[in-house]
């Protein structure tokens, strides 16, 4: 190449381009998009990659002249300067430098010129392979773990350890920084967080992700959007109102009346984080995540008839384990067996009707966050990134897929036992686009082949591992926001997407990060949420301030109070058992007795299939509590209303201070909170009316059992607040 046409290079928009991305490389700045516009520049112009060669050389040039001025600060030439004159003028990287006569200079300048043959042919060999690395590196960046107990169902997930790669098992869950004085508890009990010592550290970095860490950068985000839009957040709440919303969302029922009346006692200033670190370790949240899930990946009404029990009981062990969600997606993924041992199983059974599209849909809806259903017909009509193509591509990984029938001595009369295994099928999957034409896809996940050996849906589990994107982990952190807010950062919570922006981008990026690096541990994940300042904040605040901040306007939520919202049918159930069994004084155990079968029973009721492309249904409950409670049409439950207002009176009568422990006895058992004073007019005036006809006794019981249904009847005993 001559001189002057370098030159020309060195005045062409492209090499000033060039220039500019090349000096964010050494400096480390380069984001992903920059680094393939670089690769774009260096591959199509042999000029441009000269001049690349040339600017290096000056750049190591330039680190010299720096090292130089550290050993001798009596030498003239500066780095800052030097660096800013080229970059300014990109001629005078052409310009042939004066010999240099010292001869240990001379020495170094053969050594820089053989570093920078090294570092050229490392540079373009990074450039080449650093795509193809990236997924590689997510995964062995994760520490391993200590193993805890297996589900009774291991024996399968044992028998695939070949085929499906799991993600590295992570430790039990520590609550890192939480013990250390990290956090500081308000006069309110809020469980105010203290900033770290470096709130604009980078986050997501391995060596900062504790507990303390990430719940700050979740109220800093938060806070800074609060102060962006002009928002005034609640006050936080009262342990009241916190202690009953934080059972709700985690164990599915309200506080018991000693819970209630215990934790607000209690003088512990780190009881929440207390609570917390036991409700995500608890059996009780364990069997609740268990039932939100199994309705999610089968529905309520079960309309495929398979076998439902086995199924909660192997995401029950999941979560009672605390293993890796990672793990629990894969193996629901790729599992093969009977329906009745290995529960895990039952979720692709319900699926694979009508060429496995309903399969295709729910897997990618709940465990990649994207609604693709539409897309199996034709491209979509407002998200151009997803395509009738990728539809197509992955449903071609559950084509192996086979549901038969089990016959045999060890079937259950009048149950239907199912196996669920792959039949080694290769080959294209075809599919007929808007136009009439046959079109032929391989099973693809996010622009990756799979392997043509073996099985498709152990592979797509692998890819899910590998995936640069974290799509897994992003649509996991907007379930749980969403648990535990009413509300996620998209809406709806499962169309994650270019076409339909988050409501706070960066948070939900860095909780997306922060929960894969942690090995997916769900309990850690819930934990910081528990503990944000947003999830401490109060339902309660002023008109004027509540109408800045309503998502239900449509406007996107910025989660400065706490939405009140229904509770669903299971919660209904579960906490109308949990107070009256409790204020009957026959146990202090929560939902104890009524069984989950019966439940589900009771649920089924309400529940409407609609046998759609991706098996879809709808609920139509209105939580009217003496609708439930007639539909529950428990004997036992009829006789413990009674039961539980004589108790709480506990023999007491006349019109004194019985008459308020009385009442605060009902309002901790239904409402998790102490009587208003207006509540306790209205029941001392039932009371003396009463009085006038009946024994005073009588008459308190009386009385006890019509507020016991008032609270129960109460659109606040209903609600999440």
């Amino acid at each position: 190449m001559t001189t002057q046409s370098v030159e020309s290079v060195g005045q062409s928009p492209e090499s000033d381009e060039l220039l500019r991305l090349a000096n964010l490389w050494c400096e480390g700045d380069l984001g992903d998009e920059q680094l393939q516009r670089l690769q774009q520049l260096l591959r199509g112009d042999g000029a441009l990659l000269s001049l690349f060669v040339r600017y290096m050389q000056v750049h190591a040039c330039l680190v010299w002249d720096a090292g130089r001025i550290l050993v001798d600060p009596n030498q003239k030439l500066g780095l800052e300067a030097a660096a800013v004159a080229c970059v300014s003028d990109p001629e005078l990287l052409f310009v042939e430098p004066e010999p240099v006569r010292a001869p240990a200079v001379r020495r170094w300048l053969v050594a820089a010129g053989a570093v920078c043959c090294l570092l050229l042919a490392g540079v373009f060999g990074w450039l080449a392979g650093r795509q193809h690395d990236a997924a590689a590196v997510l995964v062995q960046a994760a520490p391993a773990s200590v193993p805890s107990q297996q589900s009774p169902a291991s024996d399968v997930a044992v028998s695939q350890a070949a085929e499906v790669e799991r993600v590295p098992e992570r430790a039990p869950l520590q609550l890192h920084g939480l013990s250390a004085g990290d956090l500081a508890g308000s006069s309110t009990g809020a469980g105010t967080v203290a900033s770290p010592s470096d709130p604009e550290r980078s986050p997501g970095a391995q060596d900062s992700l504790t507990d303390a860490a990430v719940i700050a950068e979740i109220d800093r985000l938060l806070e800074r959007s609060w102060s962006e839009n002009s928002v005034q957040p609640a006050v936080a709440a009262n342990d009241y109102e916190w202690l009953r919303r934080t059972h709700l969302v985690l164990t599915g029922r309200i506080s018991t009346q000693s819970e209630a009346d215990d934790f607000v006692k209690s003088a512990n200033p780190r009881k929440r984080q207390q609570l917390v670190s036991e409700l995500a370790a608890d059996a009780a949240t364990a069997e609740n995540l268990a039932e939100l899930w199994t309705n999610l990946l089968i529905g309520r009404s079960n309309a495929r008839k398979v076998d439902q029990d086995s199924l909660w009981s192997f995401l029950r062990d999941q979560f009672a384990g605390n293993r890796p969600w990672m793990e629990t997606v894969g193996r629901l993924i790729a599992a093969e067996g009977r329906s009745d041992r290995q529960g895990e199983t039952n979720f692709l059974l319900a699926h694979l009707n009508d060429q496995a599209t309903p399969a295709t849909a729910v897997t990618a809806r709940l465990f990649l966050g994207r609604q693709v259903h539409c897309t199996q017909c034709h491209d979509h009509p407002f998200a151009r990134e997803r395509r009738q193509d990728e539809f197509w591509s992955l449903n071609a990984f559950f084509k192996q897929a086979v549901r038969e029938r089990v016959q045999g001595p060890d079937s259950l009369p009048g149950s239907a036992v199912w196996s669920l295994r792959d039949d080694g099928r290769e080959g294209m999957t075809f599919y007929e686009n808007l136009r009439g034409q046959q079109k032929a896809v391989l099973p693809e996940f996010d622009g990756r082949v799979a392997e043509s050996a073996g099985s498709r849906r152990a592979a797509l589990a692998r890819l899910l591992v590998e995936d640069d994107q974290l799509q897994v982990s992003r649509a996991m952190v907007n379930r749980v926001w969403a648990m535990f807010f009413g509300y996620g950062f998209t809406n709806p919570i499962d169309d994650i997407g270019p076409h339909n922006p988050a409501s706070h981008p960066e948070l939900f990026d860095y909780l997306t990060k922060s929960f894969a690096e942690s090995g997916y541990d769900l309990r850690r994940l819930m934990s910081w949420v528990a503990m944000s300042r947003a999830f401490g904040l109060s339902s309660e605040q002023a008109e004027s301030l509540a109408a800045v901040d309503d998502p239900q306007e449509g406007g996107m939520p910025l989660f400065s109070r706490i939405y009140p919202r229904p509770m669903g049918p299971e919660q209904v159930y579960d906490s109308l058992r949990t107070a009256i069994v409790s204020l009957s004084g026959r146990g202090d155990a929560g939902a104890d007795g009524g069984g989950i079968r019966h439940r589900r029973e009771w649920v089924e009721q309400f529940v409407r299939a609609w046998g759609t492309d991706d098996n879809e249904e709808s609920l139509v409950f209105g939580s009217d509590i003496s609708q439930a409670l007639l539909m529950m049409n428990g004997r036992d439950l009829e006789q413990s209303i009674p039961q539980a207002a004589a108790t709480a009176v506990n023999g007491a009568q006349g019109d004194g201070p019985a008459v308020a422990a009385s009442l605060r006895h009902l309002a901790l058992g239904t409402l998790n909170r102490e009587p208003t004073e207006q509540e306790e007019r209205v029941f001392r005036n039932r009371y003396r009316a009463l009085a006038r006809t009946m024994p005073a006794q009588d008459a308190m019981k009386t009385a006890a059992e019509d507020m016991l249904w008032a609270y129960l009847n109460s659109s606040e005993f209903v609600s999440v607040h």
